[in-house]
């Protein structure tokens, strides 16, 4: 699969608004649970305060801080509350248009994590499954997902896989006898776990049946802090496909995916009292979570973004790579103990969700390589369709008044029109069967032929702009004309009262100041027609009558000075001989 963005559409989510970097915050949502029995009956309490939805404090020795997040949970938010304001709802719509998200819960152990990912376990587990308010967000997301499905008009297909890191190693959650599984990487697909089994999804019983296989298998134990801590961090994967037929009949697929991903809790051996096999897996935890806030540590500090990022420095970061710093959408939930015992743990969370809101990612729509050449080429044609209407609307509005402009291009045109049988043919609908190669030969022939005729009006446009200048410059001189002879009858009408008609020289004068403002009128409509469209300024000047009239206003203006140049010739005569006349008297 190749990606591409996609920018018509904007869905983008958990983007603050003093965001001015290219890309999208992972969003982060902070959740508190109640302090336990356990907890109550040891007399410890609460470190956290919930200022506001935005707003968290926590009480420490030396004082308080504060800390703002996209969204804080107190205690008393329920199940289907998470789900709503935490925003998840927006990402799978997100997935369901193409893109790829993941949503991870991250904290130390016994804080909540896999409650807020998947709910009461041991009812998730059994056969006889009802869904109920104690849901977490993956089967709500479940639903959520595959009742939007049906609304849309895409087609979709459904995969999933689930999958465990224990240890260090790979394990497939839904055929556990596969053994230890091989993490790989490509150019095309980037980090991918090499036969891991994933089943097709016909229905939203066929997922669920998934999540409750692999929650089944997942390893959990039981230690002082958490009587069924995860020993693993899971992966729940979902892929969608959607198919949609575009008005030609080709099909368009789009290829979204979720992850979730609840993580193992990290852990103080000396309070969780891990004994055997448990310490092994405790360093095994605590190592990878330790990358994992490495990694954190290095996309949040604006200052190391451009540096060195430890993805490959364990088997997590590796999967997360795409989603810390990708192109796939994110959301963070970070869960915290509120009990004081463990202020240290809760102040190293909240540090690390704090630096998760500065990662930025860049979310695109995957797509398939040959379908988005399609679409690109497409789109190119639609576009030069439009510039094409564009071009033949001002053409045919300078067409209907100046013949002899268009001439050059009218005969180019004709040419084109022959071999073309006097119009671009439409692409024939493809057949099903009809080859990838071909379908692109078709829209490069069509891109050209519309790139073509474009030009052709371009050019149009061009001799109009210039045939315009041209009786503009022409208005100019004629204009220079009439000043200088108004400027010489001036002179014969201040010198020779007694001879020459007052009556003829004052109505040629009232003519070319006349002349002289119909003129001037023209022009200045002429830039107020300019200034008022920009760019359409040839479309909009009502170029025909202008030019018209402007060629007519011409004509006069020729015809009054030859008119006046013989006047001014017979009055210079008739003066020299009054002249002539007094000195011979």
């Amino acid at each position: 699969m190749n990606q591409r963005k996609n920018t018509p559409k904007s869905l983008i989510s958990g983007t603050t608004g003093t965001d001015i970097e290219i890309g999208e915050s992972v969003r982060v949502c902070v959740r508190s649970r109640p302090l336990n029995e356990k907890e109550i009956s040891s007399g410890d309490t609460s470190c956290v305060t919930v200022i506001n939805p935005q707003t968290l404090q926590l009480n420490l020795k030396s004082g308080t801080k504060n800390f703002r997040f996209h969204q804080v949970m107190d205690e008393n938010y329920t199940q289907g509350q998470m789900f709503s304001d935490s925003g998840v709802h927006i990402l799978l719509d997100s997935v369901l248009d193409g893109y790829s998200g993941c949503v991870f819960a991250y904290g130390q152990t016994g804080s909540g994590k896999t409650y807020t990912m998947a709910g009461v376990e041991e009812n998730l587990g059994k056969q006889d499954y009802v869904s109920n308010e104690t849901d977490g967000i993956i089967p709500r997301s479940i639903s959520y997902m595959w009742q939007n499905m049906t609304r849309r008009k895409e087609q979709y297909y459904v995969k999933a896989a689930f999958m465990e890191i224990y240890n260090e190693q790979l394990r497939d959650l839904l055929n556990p006898a596969s053994g230890v599984l091989h993490l790989r990487w490509n150019i095309k697909s980037g980090f991918y776990v090499e036969n891991m089994l994933v089943v097709d999804c016909t229905n939203i019983d066929d997922l669920i049946m998934v999540l409750h296989e692999g929650i089944r298998n997942r390893k959990t134990s039981s230690h002082e802090l958490n009587k069924d801590s995860s020993r693993s961090h899971s992966l729940l994967l979902i892929h969608t496909i959607s198919e949609e037929k575009n008005e030609d009949g080709h099909s368009f697929k789009k290829y979204g995916k979720i992850s979730f991903v609840d993580l193992a809790g990290s852990e103080r051996l000396k309070e969780s009292k891990s004994q055997g096999a448990m310490i092994k897996e405790t360093g095994n935890i605590n190592k990878s979570l330790f990358m994992l806030g490495k990694v954190i540590s290095a996309l949040g500090d604006k200052k190391k973004v451009k540096s060195h990022i430890p993805y490959r420095d364990s088997k997590l970061t590796k999967l997360l790579m795409d989603s810390l710093g990708g192109t796939s959408k994110a959301l963070m939930i970070a869960n915290i103990s509120p009990a004081s015992a463990y202020v240290e743990e809760t102040m190293s969370t909240l540090n690390y969700a704090t630096r998760a809101m500065n990662i930025k990612n860049k979310p695109v729509i995957q797509v398939d390589n040959k379908e988005q050449i399609i679409f690109n080429l497409k789109r190119e044609i639609q576009l030069l369709k439009l510039e094409n209407d564009y071009l033949k609307d001002q053409l045919s509005r300078i067409n209907g008044g100046l013949p002899q402009i268009m001439t050059d291009v009218s005969r180019s045109r004709s040419l084109s029109a022959k071999s073309q049988n006097g119009k671009l043919p439409p692409i024939a609908n493809p057949p099903h069967a009809q080859s990838t190669t071909n379908i692109l030969e078709e829209y490069n022939f069509e891109i050209k032929r519309y790139k073509e005729e474009n030009l052709q009006l371009r050019s149009g446009k061009e001799i109009y702009e210039k045939q315009i200048q041209m009786v503009l410059e022409e208005n100019q001189g004629l204009v220079q004309k009439l000043n200088n002879l108004e400027h010489v009858f001036s002179g014969i009408s201040n010198t020779s009262d007694n001879t020459v008609s007052q009556y003829t020289v004052t109505n040629l004068l009232n003519e070319n100041s006349s002349m002289k403002r119909q003129i001037s009128k023209i022009e200045q409509d002429r830039a107020y027609s300019r200034g008022r469209e920009g760019a359409k300024s040839a479309q909009n000047v009502n170029e025909v009558g202008d030019v018209m009239q402007l060629k007519q206003m011409n004509t006069q203006i020729q015809k009054r000075i030859e008119f006046l140049q013989k006047r001014e010739k017979d009055l210079l005569e008739h003066l020299m001989k009054i002249q002539k006349e007094k000195g011979v008297a």
